[in-house]
């Protein structure tokens, strides 16, 4: 699962981002988030898909071995998320530690769904690399992957995640209300 994730510096991107952003160093779900939709547009969306069947719920992730089956996801379209790294909690004995994962070189995309201005990130089964954090992770997507992930003809796969840089961070990310640059700090 992905719960939260930052988005501070698009400037290395291999797309041309000409979109201000403010800062997020501890974006949350119901947030205000950059996606870029299928016609290759960056546009703003929120951080959580209401299913037609709840006015409470609101969802955060969809899981790929559902996304085609459940009604929850039908009429949505495909997105993609743009993050400089996310973040995702172990279970050490009865305390939940937070941890960040990042490649510092560049921008991360995340395969998402949306509808009515509402978004969702799509997540899989964690390869070994990271599983030992958390046993679901983001599907994350390469540029030459887009077209893919737009015509849904895309396998779920993340040929990259062996990539990721991932280490121990502050318990400050906890609180949503915490957003500054510290939430990234490598704790040693």
């Amino acid at each position: 699962m992905c719960g939260r994730y930052a988005l501070y510096d698009v400037s290395k991107s291999q797309l041309n981002i000409d979109i201000y952003i403010k800062p997020n160093y501890n974006v949350s779900p119901s947030s205000e988030i950059l996606v870029i939709n299928n016609n290759m547009k960056v546009e703003y969306a929120y951080w959580s898909l209401k299913p037609s069947w709840s006015d409470k719920i609101n969802i955060i992730n969809a899981r790929s071995e559902t996304l085609d089956t459940k009604d929850t996801f039908k009429n949505t379209e495909r997105c993609i998320f743009i993050a400089n790294g996310y973040y995702e909690w172990k279970r050490i004995s009865s305390k939940k530690v937070p941890y960040y994962h990042t490649n510092p070189d560049k921008i991360m995309y995340f395969g998402g769904i949306i509808k009515e201005n509402r978004a969702c990130i799509v997540t899989r089964n964690s390869y070994s690399t990271i599983k030992n954090i958390h046993h679901r992770q983001p599907v994350i997507l390469e540029k030459n992957t887009f077209e893919k992930w737009f015509s849904k003809r895309h396998n779920y796969e993340c040929k990259k995640s062996s990539e990721i840089e991932i280490y121990k961070v502050s318990n400050s990310v906890n609180n949503p209300a915490n957003n500054f640059y510290e939430n990234i700090k490598k704790l040693y």
